[in-house]
């Protein structure tokens, strides 16, 4: 043969060779990472070039060669060098598109001015269908969520082994843990193909018994506690749900049992040597064994800071609380030191003063057997200072409105303690999901600066509400209003910012509408500016007019103005607010001895509070505290109605583990006369039990009916008194913090009563209930409560009944909270 015929078949060998892929396996079952390609090397072949004449591209059913040509980066007229990385790399461009599983490139013909190429693809199928077989727990329905694919799109090696581990999972989480998945692709004309998962599932494997080995220190229901998510089977929990297996929370059970259990009581080098899982005969049972090695019981020796210049060593040992003596806890260290939720650890002093690149560096020393001593290594950095302040989400609330509840101001020193309080800040405005403020902290070392972004997402804040129901007193009635949280007042010209009224300012505006029979209706009309002159002041008014006719007319008309504050001391979490208001009242609603036809109220209202909480619709934390006193008349106010009130609110909340979280709440009252011959208005007056909801204000107490709790007055027919006390707790836990639907769950325990006089207060004496609720907070609706109580102990309204039995209560708005 021809020497440069022998040459032409060498370099037509090296290209077929070199390009050619093959796949090892099932079929699609690689994935773009897998790709090889190798250069051979050929004994006596040295690297030429050459140049493309042409190229084309055979194998293709739906995709354009044109577009194949303008994704492969060797061109027509280009050099190509052979042996050389060009067309390997052009190859592995081709493959990243993922649109074919196979490609080879071949010289298809060779002159002496160079070669034409020919591109081999195989290209991945459309997928047409899925079908499955063989799944009877589960509809296709359910099994096609679950696998992500789409009809039309491209059916991958990657994304079929992705629908493949998702569907598998899935089958896992539920239960069903040996459950058999296969897969096969299905070719149709066309390019198209349909993808089978034969499923045969087994039977639902439970958790039936955890066994220990090598525990001394806990014992076995201790450890069973500890583990989260992977519970042995019990009696209750085959009614309410069997325990699943799951391997990743397993897994993650297991680290969580060491750091919670055992280093955080001393066990330091406590660790899980080895665990099994196995299944019974029927394969319908699961068991598992661990085995643990528990180690010494450590505690510290000696604890010494350096690195230190901005704070003494004794006062970061003080805020340490980590002392000599004390029994090793990994848990407390590390908050102690990095972080802690309530900011007491030594991060945060150095990060609420600036001291953003600040990093504590904690070396342990095991000494004497079972002692540690702790060297903690402070490296301070430098301060640093904010630069920009940015606000990013608010399509509606205008950007001075976030500003002004914002602790971080620019050229200000960085403070993580500022940062998390402008977040409890937002988040109290209501405008926005609370769950989803997040501020973004972008440090600039070369200048010491920072930027914080605060992302918001904006929620609906208006609530109208058009209701009926029905009540003994005044049988069926209706309410109608409209609430804008968000309102402008200065936008009120502009034609287009009525949607469906202006926005964004942070005025409140209120129109309430109540009627029924007898003649029975209520109007109110109320605005309040919460930053009035530029500064936290709260400014506003309110107007009302409440009408009845029982046999005999009874009308109350009034108007309130009204001022308040946000005060500095004893910190910015308390606030003040006055209440002057004027209400004329005629006839009344129960006839009693001495009441005039016509009276004038002027009251004064000093309200004192202090909010911490974290969130205004369900809170995790913090507490809200108010006291109220009000005086009518008197020596000090002209008009008729002549008494001093004075009501205590004490409501904190506390997390128990994750979101559940418990809340306890007490409330004290006491209306006063300042002479015996004083004229009170019966609405004055305490009344208690049911809702709340009322046509005279009323303290709810779940369990009972409305107004049935107190003592009879003299030409009353409605027990009331001058003397209250209630007391709550409840465990809340969210089903949904979705801002669009925030729902959660709640057990309640609760007791009040209403007595005459102070001096016949018994506080063993009170009214109890306990029961279940649920709330719901929906926008434009606003909060909705639904509870089912039972009442304990009988009332002066209802002789003879031992007990109230169960009530179920409905509730919106503030009788909600």
């Amino acid at each position: 043969m021809h020497p440069m015929m022998r040459h032409l078949l060498h370099i037509s060998a090296v290209l077929s060779c070199l390009f050619f892929l093959a796949f090892v396996g099932k079929t699609y079952a690689h994935a773009l990472d897998t790709l090889l390609i190798k250069e051979p090397e050929f004994e006596g072949s040295e690297p030429r070039q050459y140049r493309v004449l042409g190229i084309r591209v055979q194998g293709l059913s739906t995709i354009e060669e044109r577009d194949v040509l303008a994704r492969f980066p060797i061109e027509i007229g280009k050099t190509l060098t052979v042996p050389g990385p060009e067309l390997s790399d052009a190859i592995k461009r081709l493959w990243r598109q993922k649109l074919f599983s196979d490609i080879k490139v071949e010289i298809e013909q060779k002159t002496f001015e160079g070669v034409f190429l020919v591109v081999t693809v195989r290209e991945y199928p459309v997928l047409a269908e899925i079908v499955f077989e063989g799944n009877r727990t589960y509809s296709t329905e359910d099994l096609l969520k679950k696998v992500q694919l789409v009809r039309g799109a491209t059916l991958t090696d990657q994304a079929i082994e992705s629908a493949y581990q998702r569907l598998k999972r899935f089958y896992e989480e539920e239960g069903f843990l040996l459950t058999d998945i296969r897969y096969e692709v299905k070719e149709t004309t066309g390019g198209r193909a349909t993808l089978y998962f034969y499923i045969r599932e087994s039977s639902y494997v439970t958790i039936e018994r955890i066994t220990w080995k090598g525990n001394k220190a806990f014992d076995n229901w201790s450890l069973n506690w500890y583990l989260e998510e992977t519970k042995e089977n019990n009696w209750w929990r085959n009614i309410f749900g069997r325990p699943r297996f799951d391997r990743k929370k397993f897994e993650e059970d297991k680290q969580k049992l060491i750091n919670n259990a055992y280093r955080a009581n001393g066990y330091r080098d406590a660790r899980i040597i080895s665990d099994s899982v196995y299944y019974s005969e029927d394969r319908t049972k699961l068991f598992i064994d661990i085995t643990v090695s528990e180690g010494p019981k450590y505690v510290i020796r000696n604890v010494k800071f350096e690195g230190n210049t901005v704070y003494p060593s004794e006062f970061l040992e003080a805020v340490f609380g980590v002392k000599k003596g004390d029994v090793y806890n990994q848990k407390k260290l590390e908050e102690r030191l990095r972080f802690s939720q309530e900011g007491g650890d030594i991060s945060s002093l150095y990060l609420d003063r600036g001291y953003l690149a600040m990093r504590p560096d904690l070396e342990e020393t095991v000494v004497e057997g079972d002692s540690v001593d702790l060297r903690i290594y402070i490296s301070e950095g430098n301060q640093f200072r904010l630069r920009h302040v940015n606000i990013k989400g608010n399509t509606k609330t205008k950007d001075h409105v976030v500003r002004r509840e914002l602790y971080t101001v620019p050229g200000d020193l960085f403070s993580r303690e500022n940062i998390i309080r402008s977040v409890r800040q937002l988040a109290q405005l209501n405008y926005f999901d609370a769950e989803k403020i997040n501020p973004d902290v972008q440090p600039i070392p070369q200048t010491e600066e920072v930027d914080i972004t605060y992302e918001l997402i904006e929620k609906q804040t208006d609530t109208f509400n058009a209701s009926a129901g029905f009540s003994a007193v005044l049988g069926f009635t209706g309410a109608i209003g409209f609430t804008f949280n968000n309102f402008s007042l200065q936008d009120i010209t502009r034609g287009d910012a009525y949607t469906p009224l202006p926005h964004g300012d942070g005025q409140r505006l209120d129109l309430q509408w109540q009627f029924g029979r007898f003649n029975f209706n209520v109007l109110s009309l109320s605005f309040s500016e919460p930053w009035a002159f530029g500064t936290p002041t709260t400014l506003g008014f309110s107007i009302f007019d409440q009408r009845q006719n029982f046999g005999f007319e009874f009308q109350q008309t009034g108007a309130s103005l009204s001022i308040g504050r946000r005060l500095t001391w004893p910190d910015d979490y308390f606030r003040i607010d006055y209440t002057l208001r004027y209400q004329l009242n005629r006839g009344g609603f129960i006839q009693i001895a001495n009441q005039p036809s016509v009276a004038d109220e002027f009251s004064i209202i000093q309200v004192i509070s202090r909010n911490s909480l974290d969130n205004p619709i369900f809170a995790r934390r913090g507490s809200d505290v108010s006291l109220s006193t009000q005086i009518s008349g008197g020596p000090f106010l002209p008009g008729t109605v002549d008494f001093y009130k004075f009501v205590f609110k004490n409501q904190w909340f506390a997390p128990i583990v994750g979101n559940l979280v418990f809340m306890f709440n007490s409330e004290f009252g006491y209306l006063g006369r300042f002479n015996e011959s004083d004229f009170v208005f019966p609405q004055n007056f305490f009344f208690m039990g049911g809702s709340g909801i009322s046509f005279i204000p009323t303290i709810p107490l779940r369990g009972y009916l409305d107004q049935t709790i107190g003592n009879f007055e003299q030409g009353l027919q409605i027990p009331t008194g001058n003397v209250y006390s209630k007391f709550t707790a409840e465990i809340r836990y969210p089903i949904s913090l979705n801002p669009q639907a925030t729902v959660f769950a709640l057990l309640f325990a609760e007791g009040g009563n209403v007595w005459r006089r102070f001096g016949d207060v018994n506080l063993a004496d009170l009214k109890r209930s306990v029961g279940v609720g649920v709330r719901l907070f929906l926008p434009i609706i606003g909060l909705v409560g639904l509870d089912y109580g039972f009442g304990f102990d009988p009332v002066i309204a209802r002789p003879g009944q031992a007990n109230q039995g169960w009530n179920f209560i409905f509730t919106f708005g503030q009788f909600a909270r």
